[in-house]
């Protein structure tokens, strides 16, 4: 069978098409395409399932270190809901810089304030990553500090808070791991 010109056009099109299409997928939900293939090579970057164990270590950092710090916790509340309306469902691979380090300024003039009162030392050794985190925002364009910031604030949104709408944990976090 032998293919003229228009055949080979044709068939080069489609084929540029579909590879443009498949790369505009990967980039647009920020995925590689080895993690299709292999599921360990994302493990170390994936959510922990909760245990009943876990659960119940959660409920202890509650009452433990979430009573204790109540300001921190509102905080870290609200700073979670701003994450999860700028990064979520795909959000992450086109933020709004300057909003993002709006926020990134926000959280470093409230650690500046609060930190000094946290007695818990796993929350503070967070806290100073979060601001470490943050100092990054201010000065690089790297989601993946944004997507660091962001799970820090799930954990520890779980762990000081009744944020009982999650299912997994990133242990991002010292105050969560330190219990178990």
């Amino acid at each position: 069978m032998k293919m003229g010109w228009f055949g080979w056009t044709l068939t080069s099109v489609i084929a540029v098409t579909v590879l443009g299409s498949v790369l505009f997928f990967f980039n647009l939900f920020d995925l590689r395409p080895a993690s299709l293939l292999n599921d360990s090579d994302n493990q170390a970057t994936e959510a922990e399932d909760l245990s009943d164990d876990e659960v119940a270590n959660v409920e202890e950092v509650r009452e433990e270190v979430g009573q204790e710090h109540q300001d921190i916790g509102q905080f870290v509340s609200d700073a979670h809901d701003f994450y999860n309306e700028t990064t979520g469902y795909g959000a992450i691979s086109s933020l709004d810089w300057s909003e993002q380090r709006e926020e990134a300024d926000v959280i470093l003039e409230t650690l500046d304030a609060e930190l000094p009162d946290v007695t818990d030392e796993t929350l503070q050794d967070d806290l100073e990553h979060i601001q470490e985190l943050a100092e990054n925002v201010k000065n690089e364009e790297e989601s993946e500090v944004i997507r660091d910031l962001h799970r820090m604030f799930h954990d520890l949104d779980i762990a000081l808070n009744n944020y009982n709408t999650y299912d997994k944990i990133w242990n991002a976090t010292e105050t969560l791991t330190s219990t178990n």
